[in-house]
């Protein structure tokens, strides 16, 4: 009859003729699972998530400044550049006010500090406020004109709701593993969940989903391994620099005087005089029998090691270590594929993902502010990367002899012309385009290329 217990989970211990070797794979901040040493070679992963710990994700994020940099930096560049609002349903004027208004009540900002804590929990919110009794469920329709409106950003654990874990299936419309129900407690207030926009962090694996509650997963997860090892290196360097030069005393009969309390005491007293006299003079005096010296510890080597753990969490991250370290590039690289890279994954988990959520914030102001939504209403993101003065003279040199072209082929007419100078600003001063008693623009404006 064989008594040896087995499992499955990562979960219990596997109890086998090596138990005794018994070891926790855990992750850097003291959670984890108990394996074999032979299922080791084959499991040395971690079974607690750390998206479910809160206070230790905040802790992190106030303590340590590589963790706000991850969390912040890429929400940050994604709105740095802004954002140009898309409709024929609004004048100018109307569009002037929009953006005076997001703009004046944080709309965006609280959309930002959402979705930064989606990337640090794995989930986040903005709170719908219209005056309403919070409990009913949020119409875009019930808004009055020049209402009560504001808008404010939560983390998922300011949202607790309540219901049970279901199972999935092919006709369910919600998430089968959202256990939040039909409403949240909001410190104590009960919102239904429609006055709630509820943002997920990075999707977890379906095996790991349960465990989220319908939320995601923070980003910290993905480094746990790379970013043990960073502060680690930090917390060994940190102890290092107290040890990296140690006085040595050689006293004769120190071992003798060592014996009795008084002895003792003089000892100390000894050393202690004699660092005070170092500190003051930078000599020691001593006795013919005595002897002193210095041992200096030497760091060679680590700066090796730290450039390799950076390395590793910046390619965990995606992110060039110029944006996480403010380390500039070497050698021969400019940097600049770097932050290619870095753009294209800001364009790709931040603004492709939040760009349905601008809009979705714009038509509530708009609702606020005009008593409609536009049915064309979208929004085109600015480009990420700002062009110093010799290349935005360029490029606005190349725009003015594209349209100078079209005008003088007929393509466009001088109204059209005028229209497209004064919206990419290629003159000093804004072209009148109702001024039709103008003469129309002749021969004398040259074609020419860009200034290179």
């Amino acid at each position: 009859m064989n008594n040896l217990k087995t499992t499955s989970s990562l979960s219990e211990p596997v109890v086998n003729s090596l138990n005794s070797f018994t070891s926790a794979f855990t992750n850097p901040f003291g959670t984890g699972a108990f394996v074999g040493r032979t299922d080791s070679l084959y499991y040395n992963l971690r079974y607690n998530l750390v998206s479910n710990d809160r206070n230790l994700l905040s802790q992190m994020y106030v303590e340590h400044g590589i963790v706000q940099t991850l969390v912040d930096q890429p929400v940050d560049d994604a709105f740095s550049t802004g954002f140009e609002i898309v409709t024929d349903q609004l004048e100018p004027a109307e569009l002037d006010k929009l953006e005076m208004y997001i703009e004046r009540n944080n709309v965006i900002g609280a959309l930002r500090d959402a979705l930064k804590w989606a990337r640090l929990y794995g989930g986040g919110g903005i709170l719908i406020i219209t005056g309403q009794n919070p409990q009913t469920e949020f119409k875009i329709e019930s808004i009055k004109e020049g209402g009560k409106l504001a808008f404010r950003g939560l983390d998922m654990w300011e949202m607790v709701g309540s219901g049970a874990v279901g199972n999935p299936s092919m006709n369910a419309v919600a998430d089968p593993y959202d256990q939040q129900g039909d409403f949240y407690n909001y410190y104590g207030t009960i919102v239904n969940k429609t006055r709630v926009y509820k943002i997920k962090g990075k999707e977890a694996p379906a095996f790991i989903r349960q465990r989220l509650r319908g939320w995601g997963m923070s980003e910290l997860e993905r480094l746990v391994r790379s970013i043990n090892q960073y502060m680690k290196n930090q917390n060994v360097l940190f102890e290092l620099i107290d040890e990296a030069k140690v006085d040595v005393f050689k006293i004769k009969g120190f071992n003798t005087a060592m014996l009795s309390a008084n002895g003792t005491a003089q000892v100390v007293q000894r050393v202690q005089q004699a660092n005070q006299v170092k500190n003051y003079i930078n000599a020691i005096t001593m006795d013919a029998d005595d002897d002193y010296d210095q041992k200096k510890m030497s760091f060679t080597g680590l700066g090796e090691v730290m450039s390799e753990i950076r390395m590793q969490v910046a390619s965990d991250l995606k992110m060039p270590m110029s944006k996480l370290f403010g380390i500039p590039s070497t050698g021969f690289s400019s940097g600049e594929d770097d932050l290619q890279n870095y753009n294209s994954m800001v364009e790709g988990e931040i603004r492709a993902k939040s760009k349905f959520q601008v809009i979705d914030l714009l038509a509530i102001c708009c609702q606020h502010l005009f008593g409609f939504v536009p049915d064309d209403l979208s929004i085109s993101w600015n480009p990420l990367k700002q062009l110093n003065a010799v290349e935005e003279e360029e490029v606005k040199n190349s725009k003015f002899n594209r349209n100078m072209s079209s005008y003088q082929s007929g393509a466009i007419d001088r109204t059209e012309w005028a229209e497209n100078v004064n919206h990419d600003h290629l003159l000093a001063t804004e072209v009148d385009t109702k001024r039709e008693a103008l003469e129309p623009l002749t021969g004398q404006f040259t074609v020419g290329t860009p200034t290179q």
